[in-house]
């Protein structure tokens, strides 16, 4: 019995520290891990702001990259076209010089085991300005801002008073 339950525990031990190691990170443990760079700035405007709803065409972007080695991220400028609210291949990247090059050649392909878990029907969506966060088989994660999209003014939450001011007696 006692061999049974040592074998069974450790399939279970490296069957999840195998899982751990394929398996990327969430888009919400990417904000605890502390990503430096621009990637934060950019969302928490486009979160607070919102965005109007992409229409058809060609859009000047904002490609945001996150090395998974060093949480650290950099922006990039490029262009990219919104068919039906889904995001269309190419994506560009931009050159010093001002021509665009495929971002392809930068990021070859989506990691497959993240790619097999998502909905293929809601992957390319552009929503309050932004692309799904996509994960790359080097290792990045990569989204999309699409700045003519955002709102003009920063709106927060409004914070709510304290429970003994807002509930005074006759309230």
């Amino acid at each position: 019995m006692h061999k049974r339950f040592l074998l069974v525990f450790s399939f279970l031990v490296s069957s999840l520290t195998g899982f751990s190691q394929i398996a990327p990170t969430t888009e919400n443990s990417i904000f605890m891990q502390g990503v430096k760079g621009c990637y934060s700035d950019y969302y928490i405007e486009f979160y607070n702001r919102g965005a109007n709803k992409a229409t058809d065409g060609e859009y000047e972007v904002v490609i945001s990259i996150i090395n998974t080695n060093n949480s650290q991220s950099e922006c990039y400028m490029g262009k990219a076209t919104v068919q039906n609210g889904k995001l269309m291949t190419p994506v560009y990247i931009q050159k010093t010089d001002g021509s665009y090059m495929p971002l392809n050649r930068m990021i070859k392909a989506l990691d497959q085991n993240w790619l097999d878990s998502q909905d293929m029907n809601t992957i390319s969506d552009v929503s309050d300005g932004m692309t799904t966060l996509f994960y790359t088989q080097e290792k990045y994660w990569v989204r999309l801002f699409f700045p003519s999209l955002i709102n003009s003014k920063s709106v927060s939450n409004q914070k709510a008073p304290p429970a003994k001011e807002l509930l005074k007696s006759g309230n």
